[in-house]
């Protein structure tokens, strides 16, 4: 009861849609199996999952106080992967990022519906070049109109 009151005034989702759990699972399935089970407690340990900024950044988030694994790769975000797929005839790539060693976000181009995802492409581990979406929704959101 406590979870449905907490989903309507503070928005989000208990858990993670089709289309987010299948990217999940495409990742689960490219790490070797020591990441891939501490990224699988993780994951049972989400506990709000919030959509801000639907199809550009997707953020989950952990009971507080929970003793939860951390993969390890330190730092406050960490692209774990980036994961193509083709949507409405174009290949689009989402990245899966860790804060501080724990599963976050999804950034960038993640679908939003099973259907948006026409066919899975590759999985990238430890992708180079990573750059946040999050400054670029921050200056979308405070621009100034009259510039």
């Amino acid at each position: 009861m406590f979870a449905k009151i907490s989903e309507f005034l503070f928005g989000g989702t208990r858990g993670f849609n089709e289309a987010e759990t299948r990217l999940l699972s495409l990742l689960m399935d490219a790490l070797p199996a020591q990441e891939r089970d501490i990224l699988a407690r993780q994951l049972r340990s989400v506990r709000k999952v919030q959509r801000q900024n639907p199809g550009r950044l997707v953020a989950a988030y952990y009971k507080r106080g929970d003793e939860i694994p951390r993969l390890p790769y330190p730092g406050y975000e960490y692209c774990l992967a980036n994961i193509t797929y083709l949507s409405g005839g174009r290949a689009r790539t989402t990245s899966l990022v860790l804060h501080d060693g724990r599963f976050m976000t999804f950034e960038r181009n993640v679908p939003q519906r099973l259907s948006d995802i026409e066919t899975l492409g590759s999985v990238v581990l430890h992708p180079k070049g990573f750059k946040s979406v999050a400054p670029e929704i921050d200056a979308q959101e405070h621009a100034d109109p009259s510039t």
